[in-house]
């Protein structure tokens, strides 16, 4: 039976989804705060199959609740035992009448901001799934990956000199001075995505609230106060970051890594992480300061 989620199902909701997506688990509070409190959460949209009383799968599903848009897939899974009977069609079938009935031109297993889990699906750990997808219609429109990089023996010393250089042609890599929250959000404003200026804003409220410091930001700084990059951490997840456009090519990217790179070792952590990148400029610098490519993902669309 395909049914629409009710609040008494979260335990199992939880269980299932650790059985059916094995790299990508949840627990209760991330699911609360990511799934439950989204703004777009709409129990009718998060289509589950019961099977004799238990959950065997799932499928989330979201749009923009105020205004006609594109609809997500976030997650979707079949717990193991009960694949190859059709509950992940059935439930498919569900999610692909909601997106036809709220006037979605077209449906995607994408980032969905601000709450999304994986940037598509794992080419090589959820093949099958991916498998299935296909067959139903949906094609790859574009392949990111994620990267992490150990810090343990991460040397800043061979990009002292690139940082040198900079300095001397007037740009200033450093961390983010307490007086300059306004200038980084100008910045964002102008040559970032909305996502990022969003991201960013949230932690620069995290350091008002005590709960993150300036040194989480990494600012390159032409003159006295004219920001043209920046990046980010919150633990051990880096990024984003970026340099503006007509300046990229001059190193900046890389110092910029690099001293970020070094304040998270500095304060104890062994590893750094990029959630995703589509960008293969910048997973070649990643790749200059250690990172290697860790799961491949497919983002996936289709037409309605």
């Amino acid at each position: 039976m395909i049914r629409a989620y009710r609040c008494t199902d979260e335990a199992e909701l939880v269980a299932a989804w650790n059985a059916a997506l094995p790299y990508d688990p949840i627990d209760a509070a991330t699911f609360r705060r990511k799934v439950l409190l989204d703004p777009n959460f709409d129990p009718e949209w998060l289509p589950v199959a019961e099977v004799e009383g238990r959950l065997g799968g799932f499928c989330l599903c979201l749009r923009d609740r105020v205004q006609a848009s594109p609809g997500w897939i976030t997650a979707f899974g079949v717990v193991p035992e009960h694949r190859r009977t059709g509950l992940g069609s059935a439930l498919l079938d569900r999610a692909l009448e909601l997106f036809t009935g709220a006037g979605c031109p077209r449906v995607s297993i994408a980032p969905y901001v601000p709450h999304y889990f994986v940037p598509g699906v794992d080419e090589r750990n959820y093949a099958e799934g991916l498998a299935f997808l296909q067959r139903r219609g949906f094609e790859t429109v574009s392949r990111p990956l994620s990267m992490d990089a150990n810090l343990v023996l991460f040397d800043y010393g061979p990009f002292a000199a690139r940082e040198e250089r900079l300095r001397a042609e007037g740009i200033d890599v450093r961390g983010l001075l307490p007086h300059e929250f306004l200038p980084l959000l100008a910045y964002l404003r102008e040559h970032a995505s909305p996502d990022w200026l969003r991201d960013a804003r949230e932690l620069l409220t995290d350091i008002t609230r005590g709960l993150a410091t300036e040194a989480q930001f990494t600012v390159a700084v032409r003159g006295d106060r004219q920001i043209v990059g920046y990046c980010q951490f919150r633990g051990e997840h880096f990024g984003p970051f970026g340099v503006r456009e007509d300046l990229q090519g001059r190193g900046i990217g890389t110092v910029l890594l690099a001293q970020c790179l070094q304040t998270m070792r500095r304060q104890g952590l062994h590893n750094a992480w990029v959630l995703w990148t589509s960008d293969e400029a910048a997973a070649r610098v990643y790749s200059k300061l250690g990172f290697r490519e860790t799961r491949r993902f497919a983002v996936v669309r289709r037409e309605l």
